[in-house]
């Protein structure tokens, strides 16, 4: 393995040390009702019809704004520190080969 190697394998695990399974519990429970928003399924809209067709554009834009905001106020600080701390970690791991790139 090559020195590069090393380091980023130790950045990674110390990224795992600050973003633990807690917060990625937390991080993905609040993301996942923003995907859901929009998994939108051709005979399947639940905003749709729950709202109507007349209203569902500005209902999941004003639920976006909402659940947006919420995730950026109880994660943005941990994401912030994580992005000064490990500056442009996943570059080094794609040239690394840490990672496989599709």
């Amino acid at each position: 393995m090559t020195r590069q190697r090393e380091k980023v394998d130790q950045q990674i695990n110390d990224f795992l040390e600050i973003c633990d399974s807690d917060f990625l519990t937390s991080f993905f429970y609040d993301l996942i009702p923003i995907i859901e928003l929009y998994d939108i399924q051709v005979d399947n809209d639940w905003v749709k019809d729950a709202v109507g067709e007349e209203n569902e554009r500005t209902v999941r834009l004003i639920r976006t704004v909402y659940l947006m905001s919420r995730l950026a106020s109880f994660h943005s600080p941990k994401l912030a520190t994580l992005n000064i701390q490990f500056k442009d970690l996943w570059k080094r791991m794609e040239r690394s080969g840490a990672v496989e790139i599709e």
